[in-house]
């Protein structure tokens, strides 16, 4: 067989303190990581649970320390495995062969989006990803996304050796139906939970929803962006002032680049008609 006919293709390994681990390890961390559950884990990795956990043993063995935690929901990374998950998966990324700029955002912003990239780059070469907040942060700490638009700014003060830029400002309204609360995964929502804490109102929050439309049909209390309500069509009565529950929507961004400027630049033009 030739050189030609060989199938080239790249292998990460890991080195952890003074041991190194291979894919196949790092595979296993990866899958516990993303499924939360070592029996979906050892599912997706074609092996069966006791397997699976005899991997596990001999990883946190070899790295000499515990990667995984106990959770009602299941078993999740604790903080030093899900640092070699999310190295992992930046590894991997950037093995691949796409350079394309990738810009994160919310359906909240989803609009913003679409206009400034329309802008900045008609030639469509970016690569645009929906997702909620906390999913777009790791994939940007991960090196997957060159810029993020976060709707809760919070966030930032979690954030360190990065810029960012105030690119919009928004509001929730906030629906009051009794002390039930449903949790939309969009939008400053923790904005919306602290105020009902400094202003000691009664409050639990029973489950959490992805389609507006879906939230605002429940019996249950919520808060959601103005502005996408607005772009929705869908009019609510606040049961507290949005001015109270204001904040601002940022651009995050690692490296200034004049692609990345340039977006920015124009996400913020966007973001004055959010």
């Amino acid at each position: 067989m030739s050189v030609r006919e060989v199938r080239l293709e790249p292998s990460v390994t890991l080195r952890v303190g003074s041991v190194l681990l291979t894919e196949r390890q790092l595979q296993v961390i990866q899958a516990i990581h993303e499924e939360g559950s070592q029996n979906r884990a050892a599912r997706r990795l074609g092996v069966s649970p006791p397997v699976l956990h005899r991997y596990l043993a001999q990883i946190e063995a070899k790295v000499g320390a515990r990667l995984v935690q106990a959770t009602p929901r299941g078993t999740k990374l604790n903080e030093e495995g899900e640092r070699i998950a999310l190295e992992y998966r930046a590894l991997t990324r950037r093995m691949a062969p796409s350079t394309k700029l990738v810009v994160g955002g919310t359906i909240v912003t989803e609009e913003l989006l679409l206009r400034a990239l329309s802008r900045a780059d008609p030639q469509g070469e970016c690569g645009l990803i929906i997702s909620d907040d906390r999913w777009n942060l790791e994939d940007f700490q991960a090196g997957l996304m060159d810029i993020i638009v976060l709707d809760d700014p919070l966030f930032l003060f979690d954030l360190e050796g990065v810029h960012w830029q105030e690119v919009a400002t928004d509001r929730l309204l906030h629906v009051n139906k009794g002390p039930r609360y449903a949790r939309f995964l969009y939008g400053a929502q923790r904005i919306g939970f602290r105020h009902l804490e400094t202003q000691g109102i009664e409050h639990r929050i029973e489950r959490t929803f992805r389609s507006p439309e879906m939230l605002i049909r429940s019996d249950l209390s919520f808060f959601l962006n103005e502005s996408l309500a607005l772009r929705r069509g869908i009019k609510l009565r606040s049961d507290t002032d949005p001015g109270f529950l204001a904040h601002q929507i940022n651009a995050v961004y690692r490296k200034g680049t004049p692609a990345v400027r340039r977006i920015v630049a124009e996400i913020r033009r966007a973001g004055r008609k959010v």
